[in-house]
């Protein structure tokens, strides 16, 4: 019997089943076909409404809030935010010297005169109409002018630095949505000092779920570079995509299983089933369900 190639054994598929936990969005999932594939089973948590918690990144003063319990907020829209003042200052100052570039434009056309000076004198040494030491003057010059020129150049890469620092120093000061959903706690409020990692709001999605399901390292890495999964509700069941929303190292088997969290709309899975009670099967590529190539759990 000849040996199976890799890329034939890649495009086969295995199935680890998994209970429901909920955690993180995904966009709209996508039918696709049944595809055979061996059964593996592996147990998860219960199923539970999308809620994120947003912490402050930077200790300071609250000075604004824009949003209250109840409402409706996007992705990334602004809840509200601490002092802005000094790092405002920062920042338009460090964008400030990023953008003039008067020195290095001078450096830059100076160093390229002084190359086609250079240019000329060896000209004219080759041709005996100017002693060579006027070519060692010319020489030495463009050596200066370069220097002066990488200089330049290496001040402004110290610039960018120093304003995509102060760049995301001022935006940690503000508070996002990080996903669609509603406001359902706002825990400060103007004028209160709040410290580094204090809660400040949380949003639920309820329409949205998280996955978590503790899959082989190797199963794990495959679909973090996909960055995506197939899933089922049960055997025979059409399948659907559920994005890869994260992962993380599974507590009882380090090294060995992965946590992910894969990331589906409530509103794709089957009509009339229960979240918590709900298993899916979770397609993974062919010899990922045991870490071994070719092999089935």
């Amino acid at each position: 019997m000849k040996t199976r190639t890799l890329p034939f054994r890649m495009h086969l598929f295995c199935v680890v089943a998994v209970s429901l936990s909920i955690a993180a969005p995904t966009d709209a999932a996508e039918p696709q076909t049944n595809q055979p594939a061996a059964l593996a089973r592996v147990p998860a948590g219960a199923a539970e409404p999308v809620v994120e918690v947003i912490r402050t990144k930077r200790a300071g003063t609250v000075v604004a809030l824009l949003v209250k319990p109840g409402d409706v907020v996007s992705k990334d829209q602004v809840l509200g935010h601490i002092e802005l003042d000094a790092a405002k200052l920062s920042v338009d100052t460090a964008r400030a010297n990023l953008e003039a570039t008067g020195t290095l434009d001078q450096m830059f056309w100076q160093y390229q005169a002084l190359t086609v000076t250079r240019g000329e004198m060896e000209e004219a040494v080759r041709k005996r109409t100017a002693p060579k030491s006027r070519l060692q003057y010319a020489l030495h010059m463009e050596k200066w002018a370069k220097a002066q020129l990488e200089a330049q150049q290496d001040l402004k890469k110290v610039q960018k630095i120093n304003f995509e620092h102060y760049q995301n120093e001022y935006e940690s000061r503000f508070f996002r949505a990080p996903i669609e959903g509603v406001v359902t706690e706002v825990k400060v409020a103007v004028g209160q000092v709040v410290g580094i990692g204090a809660v400040a709001f949380t949003v639920s999605n309820e329409s949205r779920l998280s996955v978590p399901v503790a899959v082989p390292v190797p199963a794990a890495a495959a679909a973090l570079q996909a960055g995506k999964l197939s899933l089922r509700a049960e055997p025979g069941q059409p399948t659907i995509w559920a994005k890869v929303a994260g992962g993380s190292g599974h507590p009882s088997t380090p090294g060995v299983k992965k946590s992910l969290h894969l990331s589906v709309n409530k509103s794709d899975l089957p009509a009339g089933v229960a979240c918590k009670a709900l298993k899916v099967e979770v397609l993974v590529p062919d010899g990922c369900a045991t870490g071994r190539r070719g092999g089935a759990a």
